[in-house]
């Protein structure tokens, strides 16, 4: 059985992130060293279409990354790789999907015992199979 079209884009981009090398996690880990990436918010937005067989729709993903104050480049760098990624992708399980847009954000983050660089990237990818 396949997956649901936006999980099957979550799982596609974070297998992207481990294959750049990036400690990744599904959750805001409480002790991981910088830099890392946490992949959080998602959101759907299917179409509705007559056809049961086909589903077409945007999924909008937020990645957050995160980096010690000194290496807000590190962190730049990290969100223009995993854009590329995202540029890149053709298919997610058997979907089709096509890059649409990118939202990269840079906060100086002070809410912890370290001032932290977090980066906020939101990708759009469209999907049809």
């Amino acid at each position: 059985m396949s997956k649901e079209p936006n999980q099957a884009i979550y799982d596609e981009m974070f297998k992207q992130s481990l294959a750049l090398g990036y400690s990744t996690y599904n959750y805001l880990p409480d002790d991981a060293s910088y830099p890392f990436v946490y992949f959080g918010e998602q959101f759907g937005e299917p179409i509705e279409v007559k056809s049961l067989v086909h589903q077409i729709g945007t999924s909008i993903l937020t990645i957050h990354l995160y980096g010690a104050k000194n290496n807000r480049k590190q962190i730049t760098d990290m969100m223009a790789a995993l854009t590329n990624k995202a540029k890149r992708l053709d298919t997610a399980d058997v979907y089709r999907v096509g890059f649409a847009s990118s939202k990269p954000q840079m906060i100086l983050d002070n809410s912890s015992a370290d001032v932290l660089w977090h980066g906020t990237l939101e990708l759009e990818l469209q999907y049809a199979n």
